[in-house]
């Protein structure tokens, strides 16, 4: 997360030398978001350099809208890209899990979706929450950027494999470990050249959709 957590501040120095209104406001939304993101990387620096040291987790009743909120805040600050939310706010879905390993499988399918749009092209990411056989949480982020080559499709979730020219290709072999412990499931579908759908299953404790 280092480059949305460098752009939210680049932003929030922007906004603040202009005297932009509600500068306050969007100070306290970034920061929290920030702080957060900070304390993960603190320990996402010891463990992604062992991929089968995965950390046991401290797994509770999480609530997974808020996690979601959270995510997509983070990469707000993005001038090109447009994240929309397919969902009600204000519902509190509940699912068993460690918040911060949940959390880091909805940041790396945002910023996935962000890197295959690019910088050049008017990004539009949809992020969608349903209720699935009245017992399953499916979340699902929609982006516009291109697709997935057929010949890589079946390599995505292997570890050490990566279309980017840096990182160590482990993202989405983590997010399908941490999404598996859970009793969840993870997938994606995809139409080269038009975009890209990656879904999340997730088992619920609770839900509140009034």
């Amino acid at each position: 997360p280092l480059t949305p957590i460098k752009l939210n501040l680049q932003h929030l120095v922007r906004a603040r030398k202009a005297n932009q209104p509600g500068w306050e406001d969007m100070f306290d939304r970034f920061s929290d978001s920030l702080i957060d993101q900070i304390n993960a990387l603190s320990n996402i620096a010891t463990e992604f350099s062992n991929f089968a040291k995965m950390p046991t987790g401290n797994f509770q009743s999480v609530s997974l809208t808020k996690i979601i909120d959270d995510s997509i805040t983070l990469f707000s600050a993005y001038p090109n890209i447009s994240i929309g939310r397919n969902y009600d706010p204000n519902s509190n879905l509940a699912v068993h899990a460690d918040r911060e390993q949940l959390h880091r499988v909805f940041v790396n399918l945002l910023k996935n979706a962000i890197q295959a749009i690019g910088r050049d092209k008017k990004g539009e990411i949809v992020v969608s929450i349903s209720i699935m056989e009245s017992k399953y949480a499916l979340v699902c982020v929609v982006d516009n950027g291109g697709g997935i080559a057929p010949e890589v499709e079946s390599k995505l979730f292997s570890p050490n494999f990566t279309t980017k020219s840096g990182g160590m290709g482990l993202g989405l072999a983590i997010s399908k470990g941490i999404v598996e412990v859970i009793g969840g499931d993870i997938w994606f579908e995809t139409e080269y050249g038009v975009g890209t759908k990656f879904c999340v299953k997730l088992p619920l404790t609770s839900q509140d959709i009034s």
